[in-house]
């Protein structure tokens, strides 16, 4: 039997034999989210904010067993007032990231646990996104982010570093230097190999400022290879099945882009066929 609450607070029952959970993760919960990885207290999250971990709770109350729950993914480039992600797709088209000293701190191109790492590191916990009119040209999503609002824009960089209330001395010889790193397609100061694309010299110059925020929680219940809930003793409970973010150990300590898709169509199909076997036998 299931038994669920709808959005009228009438109590609904449904008899069943089998049913699989697919609630997604926790980042939406902050009181969750602290309590595995206290250092993330007053992060926002790019999650909608029915990411709560009801469905982990759920399936605790019924013996289901977790795992990984402390490793929560966060991604770099959040815009901190409307908690709204600023794609890879930015950085990845030429785009850099610089402090407020108008410097650059990192390799942009890294995996997103260690650029957040390097965003939190600064003294004012933000950066800057940076890039031309060529990056913007070549991607749709820079249009988006301006017509959001979320991107200050001048027609030199001297003006953009005013702006932002950067030495523009300093901004100035980051992007000499950057560029000097675009045309030799060797970046001396922090190895990045991957999206030396061009260099940033044709106006107008934009910036987004951004900070990390929390994106992905690889933790949650425990499952066999075939999508059924472990209980605390690793013994399957039987009808109970999950797919996608509400199930841990799947991702480990750092999931990469796009797996989530892979995750929740491989297990989620998994978990139905067998979900559907068990209420047909």
């Amino acid at each position: 039997m299931y038994v669920w609450i709808n959005d009228e607070k009438e109590v609904i029952e449904v008899q069943t034999k089998s049913i699989v959970v697919a609630t997604g993760g926790f980042s939406a919960n902050s009181a969750m989210v602290v309590k595995y990885r206290p250092d993330l207290e007053g992060f926002v999250t790019t999650n909608h904010k029915g990411a709560t971990g009801s469905g982990i709770a759920l399936l605790e109350r019924i013996g289901a067993g977790t795992v990984d729950m402390g490793e929560i993914q966060i991604h770099p480039t959040v815009e901190q007032q409307t908690s709204y992600l600023i794609s890879e797709s930015i950085r990845g088209g030429g785009a850099i990231l610089v402090n407020q000293q108008g410097n650059r701190f990192f390799n942009e191109m890294e995996t997103r646990d260690k650029v957040s790492a390097a965003i939190i590191a600064l003294p004012e916990h933000y950066a800057y996104i940076v890039f031309d009119e060529h990056v913007r040209a070549k991607n749709k999503a820079a249009d988006e982010y301006i017509a959001k609002g979320f991107v200050t824009s001048a027609s030199s960089p001297r003006e953009l570093a005013e702006k932002l209330g950067m030495d523009y001395h300093a901004f100035l010889a980051t992007l000499e230097c950057y560029n000097g790193a675009v045309e030799k397609q060797h970046d001396e100061q922090f190895g990045r190999t991957t999206a030396l694309r061009a260099p940033i010299n044709e106006g107008p110059f934009h910036a987004i400022r951004i900070a990390p925020g929390v994106h992905h929680t690889m933790g949650g219940v425990t499952i066999n290879t075939d999508g059924e809930v472990l209980n605390v003793a690793q013994q399957p409970i039987r009808g109970a099945y999950a797919a996608g973010e509400v199930v841990g150990g799947i991702h480990g300590g750092n999931r990469i882009g796009g797996n989530a898709v892979a995750d929740i169509i491989i297990f989620g199909t998994l978990a139905g066929h067998q979900a559907a076997k068990r209420a047909r036998g």
